[in-house]
């Protein structure tokens, strides 16, 4: 009998968790007020193949492959370390809304921003931070884990 009980809580319990999670697709038509409405008609296959969407922080993020433009790059030292946080600090200072990264990536630490999910849109911000900033040696990083809000 107990065995019965646990096993039914749990079945709801999971059904309730899978309940929450929205795909991307559902997320997408989403009705905002002001925003406008998008109607997205494909298989239902299709949302097994993209996943789900997860609340991150304030807003609902999804995490993708893409481009960040890497400004720093040291080696496995402290003064590498106070560098990289310093150009994050400049950084985060002069723009405001590009996302910086500063990390430790054995073996080096790298300061590198954006999330871009097109090459286009990272080339057009690296020119730019090429033109406003004193970091010349900047270039553009592939295949990177970015977090795109929706």
């Amino acid at each position: 009998m107990k065995k019965t009980g646990l096993t039914i809580l749990l079945l709801l319990f999971t059904a309730l968790a899978s309940a929450q999670q929205r795909t991307l697709v559902q997320e997408l038509e989403r009705d905002i007020p002001g925003k406008g409405t998008i109607r997205v008609q494909s298989d239902v296959r299709l949302d097994s193949l993209i996943g789900v969407v997860s609340d991150v922080e304030s807003g609902t993020k999804i995490k993708a492959t893409g481009y960040r433009i890497q400004v720093f790059a040291g080696n496995n030292t402290r003064a590498s370390k106070e560098r990289a946080n310093e150009v994050d600090r400049y950084l985060r200072s002069r723009y405001p809304d590009l996302p910086v990264h500063t990390e430790f990536k054995n073996p080096r630490w790298r300061c590198t921003v954006g999330d871009f999910l097109y090459y286009e849109e990272a080339f057009e911000t690296l020119r730019k931070l090429r033109k406003e900033t004193p970091y010349k040696g900047m270039f553009i990083l592939r295949n990177e884990e970015i977090t795109i809000p929706l």
